[in-house]
């Protein structure tokens, strides 16, 4: 397995960011094998429903879930952004019961996370064929194989990672890496609500994004840290306030890197210096909350008209299930909580 963008690639990307005069980095530059585990602890803090809610809805929903999308004895899995698999595996689990054959994908520009999750799969559910590739999925289309006769594709983005992304942009990537997927294949979305469709409140979030711990601060201060490893850059990440905002109007989580004082710092990589103004920020991560017509409508926009969806009884987080069809009428709409 091969690293998806190059160090030049990633310089260009930052000189880009840090030019602009509201300055932002992309949210993948979190994931090297420091960012990697600190994320990885991050979804087992209490205060980061997230992965919880999410992992409560598979457990509890598996069997249906696996049902809904593959009625064949054969299933390909591909996963955008797999990360470590852990919660996948509940999937893969029970698709073995009722399938003969199980292919999963993970797709992650992460290699350690790529790494990670081979391990991981290979000790725990050995049976599952695994194929996983290195990629930049939202830029470039994943390789992804023909279908064996009787086999059906899933597409998977779970953990609300669609939330990172303009309307417009998460639609592109799935239709991009589903661009070979035929009638009955399926899309799985899981998806971090608007508090206004269940019992979530602002606080709640801020919590999920500033931890009391300080795990998503050294987080988000570790891009910076990446960057001097990977581009000689010499950012003093002490210097950079962690900053965590709801965006009512925008209906999305911000994430900041907040610069206490003013300072210049220097890229050895692209031989130029940045200044930051006290105050000023790196926006590092947007992440949409959407509502439930919202996922309806993004579901299909990219092609996958919307079946089924499970929840947890307070509505905080969903897993949406849509269906590839031939004409619009193939597909019921009913919801499942």
């Amino acid at each position: 397995m091969k690293t998806a963008v190059s160090q030049s690639g990633i310089a260009e990307l930052v000189r880009a960011g840090l030019s602009r005069k509201a300055k932002a980095l992309p949210p993948w530059l979190f994931y090297d094998a420091a960012g990697s585990e600190l994320f990885e602890r991050i979804t087992q803090l209490e205060a980061y429903y997230l992965t919880r809610k999410e992992r409560q809805i598979l457990l509890q929903h598996s069997g249906a879930i696996v049902d809904a999308c593959v009625p064949e004895t054969q299933w390909q899995v591909f996963e955008l952004g797999a990360g470590s698999a852990r919660k996948t595996a509940h999937l893969l689990r029970t698709a073995l019961e009722r399938q003969r054959c199980v292919e999963y994908h993970p797709l992650d520009i992460s290699l350690d996370a790529m790494q990670n999750a081979v391990e991981y799969l290979a000790q725990e559910l050995p049976a599952v064929k695994v194929c996983p590739e290195v990629t930049d999925y939202t830029q470039t289309q994943p390789r992804l194989p023909a279908s064996d006769a009787g086999a059906r594709k899933a597409l998977l983005w779970m953990g609300s990672s669609l939330g990172n992304y303009e309307e417009a942009e998460a639609v592109a990537v799935l239709r991009r890496a589903s661009a070979h997927f035929r009638a009955g294949d399926v899309l799985l979305l899981g998806v971090d609500l608007h508090p206004s469709e269940g019992s979530k409140q602002k606080q709640d979030l801020i919590l999920a994004y500033d931890d009391a711990e300080g795990v998503t601060a050294a987080f988000n201060r570790n891009l910076l840290l990446r960057l001097n490893r990977e581009l000689g850059a010499d950012f003093r990440a002490d210097q950079f306030e962690h900053r965590a905002d709801w965006n009512e109007a925008a209906g999305r989580m911000e994430m900041h890197l907040v610069s206490r004082i003013r300072q210049r710092v220097y890229l050895a990589e692209l031989e130029e210096s940045f200044l930051f103004q006290a105050g000023e920020s790196i926006h590092t991560e947007s992440s949409y909350k959407p509502t439930v017509p919202q996922v309806q409508e993004l579901l299909q926009q990219a092609g996958f008209p919307f079946v089924t969806a499970w929840m947890d009884p307070q509505r905080w987080f969903g897993v949406f299930l849509g269906r590839r069809c031939s004409r619009p009428a193939d597909d019921p709409t009913s919801m499942q909580q």
